[in-house]
């Protein structure tokens, strides 16, 4: 599971088989909290698949997040699914 970005409290992942069964995409969840279930939103089109534990506010803060990065995020998807290792981006 392939840690792409942190931003503040917000992890953005991959899980790896699903990187080469399906179109780009990130799973997104918060660092706190044991029982939660991760957002997934595709990269390309920045459409919610599954809003997952986030609040409405978590994610708008992802969407934008994605949006103002998107090519990047989207190479590191590929390098993911290439087998390649990815540095975790910080974004601040």
């Amino acid at each position: 599971m392939p840690k792409i970005a942190i931003y503040k409290f917000l992890t953005f992942f991959i899980f790896a088989y699903d990187a080469q069964n399906e179109p780009p995409h990130l799973h997104i969840a918060k660092e706190k909290g044991n029982r939660q279930r991760s957002a997934k939103i595709w990269l390309k089109t920045l459409r919610v698949a599954d809003r997952g534990s986030l609040t409405k506010r978590d994610l708008n803060l992802s969407l934008k997040i994605i949006k103002n990065n998107q090519k990047l995020l989207i190479d590191a998807f590929d390098k993911v699914k290439a087998g390649k290792r990815v540095k975790t981006i910080k974004f601040k």
